[in-house]
Formats: structure tokens, sequence, C-alpha cells
């Protein structure tokens, strides 16, 4: 089986995100159904340049589906690969930034706020806190 085939997509469930949070984390892959574990294990490898410590698979069966019509419908058998990855190792699988502490400052909006204290255009709101600073230190 050709390894770009094996993992399909990431599973991002309420379960998953709960595994992610844990410690070893856990995430949880959709796989090609005819893979085994050592070939997941490989394709991951792969894919994010480390081993992961255990792999789980898991098979989902199709079932019937209504559809409204005479004949039933059926759903497509998934097979799901829970990864482990070992401790302090850490990979995105959703295309979120990485959240950082620090604050980004609009730079063009800096710009628009001088000129308009410059032109007299911009007009201060005191709040009570600012007044009653004020009032105190008169």
């Amino acid at each position: 089986m050709d390894i770009n085939r094996v993992i399909i997509k990431p599973l991002l469930t309420e379960k998953t995100y709960a595994l992610n949070s844990l410690e070893p984390k856990q995430y949880a892959f959709l796989v090609d159904p005819k893979a085994n574990k050592y070939q997941v294990a490989s394709a991951f490898a792969a894919l994010f340049d480390f081993t992961p410590i255990k792999v789980n698979l898991q098979i989902r069966k199709s079932t019937k589906v209504r559809t409204g019509t005479k004949f039933p419908g059926y759903s497509k058998l998934i097979k799901i690969a829970y990864i482990t990855l070992p401790k302090g190792k850490d990979i995105n699988v959703t295309n979120e930034e990485p959240k950082n502490e620090t604050k980004k400052v609009d730079v063009n909006k800096e710009k628009s706020v001088a000129t308009a204290k410059t032109k007299g255009t911009l007009k201060t709101v005191e709040t009570k806190k600012d007044s009653t600073a004020k009032k105190e230190s008169k």
C-alpha cells in the first residue's frame, strides 16, 4: 500500500480534543480500512518525523441508514487510528496558529490615532475611574 494513502485525515471530535489535552497526547486519524498498525506507524513517522509510542485501531462497521425509500442505504466502513505520542512531543493537526501571549499591534491603527490627535478630531472620553482620580488629586 502506498504510504501517502494510509492516513486520510485527522478526526476532530470532542473525544479527540479531550485526548489531546492529556499527557501523553493522543491523536485520532481516519485511515485506509486495509491498513494495519505497522503501516499506520510508518506513515505517521514519514509525515511528522518521529515514531509514535503506540497505535490502536478501531473499525466502525457500516450500518443501515434511512433513505426514505423502500431500500435502506448503508454508511461507510471507517477505520480510526488512535496514535499516542512520546512525552514532550506535539503536532498541529488543525490549521490554527499557535497562541502566543504577546499582543500584535496594528501599526496602521496607531498612525491613524496619532494623526487624529494632532488634528484635534479625536475626543478623549473620561471614565469614572479617571474622574475620581482627578477629584482625589485636587
